[in-house]
């Protein structure tokens, strides 16, 4: 039974990869149709719009309280997963220039990561652990193997799809070093927390090069994280199998 469900699983992780892959393919499409002349005269309509809304946005006053906001929101995504962290980068990217947007983004994700890794120490991983025990494969690497729990958690923060509390309270939970913990997330959720911030920075233009070309290495990068974390975990469950085989043996 656990066999066919890691099968199940390994098989969802390659098809969201070739998903991933084609979503890539596709936004080059649409750059390159935005370079007919029809399209982007169509297009041409609505900047005017946007760019007025920008205007108001730069020139508001209060801006620190928005800081505050953005911060309070991470904070509360760490205890309740209501807003995607995509939106809040994006955000914080729309509302100030993008180092400044930056450095809002990381301050609010490192309290994110370090609050949810805190909870899993102090309350265990609670239902996160019990679907990671459905797979032993994957659940034995986290526990157990002094190569899989970073690359794991590395592969997991470059790929958007995985639950960003969840594999932060299972590594508390588990009491992964802290320092090496918050190291490798924020390392691997580095290009994503630019790419969001950029694509923020230009939302108010949402058919130019500058807002479609930083999704497209966000799709590529998580495609072939899926690809390199499911052979990874292949590789790594084998080669553990030959070993205990040839303990046996002996």
């Amino acid at each position: 039974m656990k066999n066919s469900k890691e099968a199940t699983l390994f098989k969802a992780m390659s098809i969201a990869s070739a998903a991933c892959f084609l979503i890539a393919v596709l936004l080059v499409v649409l750059l390159q149709l935005l370079k007919i002349d029809s399209i982007s005269q169509w297009y041409g309509k609505y900047t005017d719009t946007l760019i007025r809304f920008e205007k108001n946005i730069e020139t508001m006053d209060n801006r620190w309280l928005a800081v505050i906001v953005i911060e309070l929101n991470f904070i509360i995504k760490a205890i309740i997963p209501w807003l995607p962290i995509s939106f809040l980068c994006v955000i914080s990217g729309a509302m100030f220039k993008w180092y400044f947007a930056i450095l809002i983004n990381l301050v609010g994700l490192s309290m994110l990561f370090t609050i949810r890794y805190f909870w899993g120490r102090h309350f265990g991983g609670g239902n996160a652990h019990k679907f990671i025990a459905k797979y032993e494969k994957v659940d034995d690497i986290i526990r157990n193997d002094k190569v899989g729990r970073p690359l794991v958690l590395f592969g997991a923060r470059l790929i958007p799809c995985i639950p960003i509390n969840t594999i932060s309270q299972i590594y508390g939970a588990i009491n992964y070093k802290y320092w090496k913990y918050m190291l490798i997330s924020l390392t691997g959720f580095a290009y994503k927390l630019f790419s969001y911030t950029v694509i923020g920075r230009n939302v108010y233009d949402p058919l130019s090069a500058k807002f479609i070309l930083p999704i497209i290495p966000l799709f590529l990068i998580s495609g072939l994280a899926l690809l390199i974390l499911n052979g990874a975990i292949t590789v790594t469950v084998t080669a553990r199998k030959r070993i205990k085989l040839s303990k046996a043996k002996k």
